[in-house]
């Protein structure tokens, strides 16, 4: 891929995978050499972003979460040469590191649902390797409903964090033990994934009375309920770390991102 461009590097302060990114970059002092977008500000994106920390260079995907502070310093010094190993692979665990598309993916029971052509680049580093993107999202699309059912418990996993993880957020971090617990029940997580995977209506099945995936949603209810309580310490930690981490929360302040009530 030729160079002259700058990265752009899609973040959210609160994701842990942003902060490691951006944090790698200060350490090294190669922060100034990308541009961080703010995702929360949507409206001012103008375009579709997945997943988050999303790197561009210019209007190309070039990657997204799973990626690593060596990758973009890599990409930065115009040393890149990813290894991908098997694609379709590859664009799974892109699928399970983005709230959205996994999301999509557990509400209808089927992987063809988030087969995004931008989802493939980020995780085939497509400019980089001139790997076909177009033959993987086919396969996604073909073989949908088997390949949610190689990896349902993956997905039922990372929803599960989501779901904790927005629990904290909306209580104020004050959820315990006894809320997670009343929290489990399948009609809550269901609410919460329909709401989390749809834009509107964009996203939804066609009639989600009968088709919502109330499998895999039961199979999320009885993570929570067994393993909620181990999350959310999880969560808690993650989010302390991050917010009580004063090198990257002033950088991510003098960008303009608003931390502060």
């Amino acid at each position: 891929m030729s160079g002259g461009e700058r990265l752009k590097v899609y973040a959210h302060a609160s994701c842990y995978s942003s902060y490691s990114l951006i944090r790698y970059l200060l350490e090294r002092g190669l922060a100034d050499s990308i541009d961080v977008v703010d995702v929360s500000r949507v409206s001012d994106l103008g375009e579709l972003i997945l997943s988050v920390p999303w790197v561009k260079i210019g209007y190309s995907v070039v990657a997204a979460d799973p990626v690593s502070g060596e990758e973009v310093e890599a990409m930065i010094r115009g040393s890149y040469k990813p290894s991908i190993g098997d694609p379709l692979r590859a664009f799974v665990e892109t699928l399970l590191s983005s709230s959205y598309a996994s999301s999509i993916a557990l509400l209808h029971g089927d992987l063809a649902y988030a087969a995004f052509k931008e989802l493939v680049e980020a995780s085939l580093r497509a400019p980089f390797t001139g790997l076909d993107v177009a033959e993987v999202v086919r396969v996604v699309r073909v073989n949908g409903r088997s390949l949610y059912e190689e990896v349902e418990l993956k997905l039922a996993k990372v929803i599960s964090v989501n779901y904790v993880r927005d629990l904290y957020w909306a209580s104020g971090g004050l959820v315990g033990e006894e809320e997670l617990r009343r929290r489990a029940d399948e009609t809550s997580i269901l609410s919460w994934l329909i709401a989390k995977a749809g834009i509107g209506r964009v996203g939804l099945p066609g009639n989600p009375l009968v088709l919502a995936n109330r499998e895999g949603v039961r199979l999320v209810s009885s993570i929570v309920e067994s393993e909620g309580y181990r999350i959310l310490d999880r969560v808690r930690r993650e989010q302390e770390t991050i917010f009580k981490d004063m090198l990257y929360t002033s950088y991510m302040e003098s960008l303009g991102f608003k931390l502060k009530a």
